[in-house]
């Protein structure tokens, strides 16, 4: 699904659908760094897990606290937001924006919210302690002190 609706997106943004009043340039450089930002956020999870298998969700072994999941629960969304985000910008589609922001809604209410209860199955109190520590998306994690209180 993830990938159809990639296609989705750029499809209307390259027939930029309800074109969006902004300028070529910013278009440009804002998309472009939205789409930058994301593979970096998507490279550093991968070679954060040594794995595209664990990344994936395809292998679970243990909880990854380190790297960019010390600053984010979910890199891989928040980079996929950023790229949609970006395509869209690109693009100056208004009809790939309300895509973009159909999919965020989406993968925060359904995906993630369904994530987390099963990450707290599997990993149990040490997920639950991660979570009260790292932000889902993005920011500066709690110090250890302020979680145990």
């Amino acid at each position: 699904m993830d990938t159809a609706w990639t296609i989705l997106v750029v499809l209307s943004s390259l027939y930029n659908l309800w074109p969006l009043p902004i300028g070529k340039m910013v278009a440009f450089v804002c998309g472009l760094t939205l789409f930058v930002t994301e593979i970096t956020l998507t490279l550093a999870g991968i070679f954060e897990f040594h794995s595209l298998r664990k990344v994936s969700g395809m292998e679970v072994s243990k909880l990854i606290t380190t790297g960019i999941y010390r600053w984010s629960r979910n890199p891989q969304f928040l980079g996929l937001y950023f790229s949609l985000l970006g395509i869209s910008l690109l693009g100056r589609s208004g009809f790939t924006l309300l895509l973009t922001a159909i999919a965020i809604i989406y993968c925060h209410y359904y995906i993630v919210k369904m994530e987390e209860p099963y990450l707290e199955r599997i990993f149990g109190e040490d997920y639950i302690v991660y979570k009260l520590r790292t932000p889902r998306y993005i920011g500066i994690p709690k110090s250890k002190e302020n979680t145990a209180k």
